[in-house]
């Protein structure tokens, strides 16, 4: 079928980068990157296991019998072969059998030793990383062999190494660079048609309109394929998201029930009319924990997908949603009086947004004080529409505060207990009902850290 008049293909964008041809430079570039450190890293190895077995040869040359006795005479030119310009450590040991003639005591003794020829080994002495050689020499009539070991530190080994990087590994670089130069303005010409295609996604007005199907002709004839699939997806996409809330729905009864029953038992268990063992105690309570964590966990991650779609509009009684929050967060766990603290105003709030959601809001604001913070732990309903939780324990690095709502994300990962989601779900419901979310230090030189939920007047108040 011939085109319209007036009508242009757009041009191929692997043409284009075939054009600059930089992909066959940058493959030549690494090839000779990769051959060369290669290279260079077994030619140091190979010359320094050279002078290490040389220095170990003739420490080996100077052992003898004498007396009936076993002797070394290790002259301070003879690990002069291991001079080099980084000064490295250098230990020798010889044994016969179990016993040190002279040495260091640190070198140990390889079970694969042999008098054939020298081993090697890296191995660390006196916290120093060393490469040490060793070898067997058996004297007639001696009841065992005699071991001897010469170790170096790698000090000169490294920097042999990086002479050689230095000298053999520029020209590759350079050339890395090169292609990397000639990729960019190669994408940048090739990639330019997309701009139209980004232009037309990122106009789009409302949610319901990121469903429209992209406009294939935009894009590279590579990309039209993709685009394809693409608007196949988004025409699929809407209706799935109802599948994943009824989703939600079935996953929360089937996986809280049996969890439920299981938690029942071990109830039960624990209070059986019998005497349990320490260790069987001790398994009861930890399986407890497991399950107490696992429904937790089932419920902050249920929550989190119920509101990555939710968007709320109704109403809702920050007070009362306060309220309910503060008699869980108090039957679930037994804190003494005063650890808990609640401030309401004589007058109802009324927002915008789900009491329920709201109630869990604060509930994971109480856990996070009481799980990472210290108690007294205060929940203060302000009358402008706002919610704040603190508590009095050491608060967060400065640092950390603006990932604390990420997913799975903990401050003191070695320390924290929870899921890292309850920030997470308290964000990504605050966000669906149109709120705001913020997390500080308490300031005034006082300790702890505050969350802080705003939410918009209702149009009911």
């Amino acid at each position: 079928m011939s085109e319209a008049p007036g009508s242009r293909r757009p041009h191929s964008l692997v043409t284009r980068l075939l054009i600059a041809q930089v992909a066959p430079l940058a493959l030549f570039a690494v090839v000779v990157l990769a051959v060369g450190a290669w290279t260079a890293h077994r030619v140091v190895a190979e010359t320094a296991d050279r002078l290490l077995a040389g220095a170990l040869q003739t420490i080996r040359e100077t052992v003898s019998v004498a007396d009936g006795k076993v002797t070394v005479d290790v002259a301070p030119w003879t690990l002069g072969l291991l001079d080099g310009p980084e000064r490295d450590a250098v230990f020798y040991s010889v044994r016969e059998g179990g016993r040190l003639i002279t040495g260091y005591e640190e070198l140990p003794r390889l079970p694969d030793a042999s008098s054939d020829a020298p081993i090697f080994a890296d191995l660390s002495v006196r916290g120093v990383p060393v490469r040490m050689a060793q070898q067997t020499l058996t004297i007639p009539g001696r009841p065992a062999p005699v071991t001897v070991s010469v170790a170096q530190s790698l000090d000169s080994r490294r920097a042999s190494l990086l002479d050689l990087y230095r000298s053999l590994l520029l020209p590759p670089t350079l050339l890395v660079l090169l292609a990397a130069l000639l990729i960019w303005p190669a994408l940048k010409w090739g990639l330019n048609s997309l701009k139209r295609l980004i232009d037309d996604l990122t106009r789009r007005p409302g949610p319901r309109a990121d469903f429209a199907p992209a406009d294939i002709d935009l894009a590279p004839r590579e990309f039209q394929p993709v685009l394809t699939a693409f608007n196949h997806l988004l025409a699929r996409l809407e209706a799935s998201t109802s599948g994943v809330q009824r989703f939600a729905a079935d996953a929360s009864h089937q996986l809280r029930t049996p969890l439920s029953v299981v938690a029942a038992n071990l109830d039960l268990l624990a209070g059986a009319p019998r005497t349990w063992t320490v260790r069987e105690r001790r398994l009861i309570d930890d399986s407890r924990d497991a399950v107490a964590g696992m429904t937790r966990l089932v419920g902050q991650l249920l929550s989190t997908a119920r509101a990555d779609g939710a968007r709320i509009k109704s109403s809702a009684d920050l007070g009362r949603a306060a309220r309910r929050a503060f008699q869980m967060a108090k039957a679930r766990r037994s804190a003494p009086n005063g650890a808990l603290r609640l401030r309401l105003p004589a007058e109802a709030v009324v927002v915008l947004g789900a009491e329920d959601l709201i109630a869990e809001q604060i509930l994971n604001l109480i856990d996070n004080a009481f799980h990472h913070g210290a108690p007294p732990v205060f929940v203060h309903v302000r009358t402008t529409g706002a919610v704040c939780v603190w508590d009095h324990g050491p608060g967060v690095d400065e640092a950390a505060l603006p990932r604390l709502t990420d997913r799975f994300f903990r401050a003191a990962p070695s320390q924290a207990s929870g899921s890292g989601l309850g920030l997470a779900i308290v964000r990504t419901l605050a966000e669906a009902q149109g709120g705001q979310f913020g997390l500080s230090n308490r300031s005034g030189g006082r300790s702890g850290l505050v969350g802080r939920l705003t939410f918009q007047p209702s149009a009911e108040e």
